[in-house]
């Protein structure tokens, strides 16, 4: 059970992305959902506000739900499910349902509009305040290969973090 917790989000903010990784929900009652892991993103403050800020590829089938919805939740897991992560981040909601192939739930809280996993430890509830492409060509050569060889590109959300749950035990 997942509680209200507005005074503190204690976390290393540099690991929890990169080596934790979270599972984004994207979208609403209207246009559906989907949900994925992300390892690139952090956390700060931005215009006077709590920022949350992931990147995500154009290719992704949650692109088109962060597109369509300014719903977003980032969901921190512990890791007893990184193999659930794990087919998140490698498998498309295009083809599959990803919460019933690894008993993960979503959760719907009508006051938000949006979806979280039901089973996450922390969870940031977000509106999305914008959406850039990377600009490929403003990267150095060596990442321009590395990254965008088949110029799949990120796009970056910068997200309003509204809410912080945190879960009760």
């Amino acid at each position: 059970m997942l509680k209200k917790n507005v005074t503190s989000f204690n976390t290393d903010i540099f690991k929890v992305f990169d080596k934790y990784w979270a599972i984004v929900t994207a979208g609403d009652k209207n246009v559906g959902y989907n949900a994925m892991t992300v390892s690139w993103g952090g956390l700060g403050t931005l215009w006077n506000k709590p920022v949350a800020f992931i990147f995500v590829r154009k290719s992704r089938y949650t692109h088109d739900f962060l597109d369509k919805s300014d719903s977003v939740t980032i969901s921190f897991m512990s890791e007893k499910y990184k193999s659930a992560m794990t087919l998140f981040g490698r498998k498309s909601g295009r083809d599959l349902d990803k919460f019933k192939e690894t008993n993960l739930h979503p959760s719907f809280e009508p006051d938000f509009n949006g979806y979280f996993v039901a089973e996450a430890e922390q969870v940031l509830k977000c509106k999305t305040i914008m959406s850039q492409d990377i600009d490929v060509d403003k990267l150095p050569d060596y990442l321009k290969e590395e990254q965008y060889s088949t110029n799949d590109i990120h796009t970056m959300y910068v997200l309003e973090v509204k809410q912080y749950l945190t879960n009760e035990e």
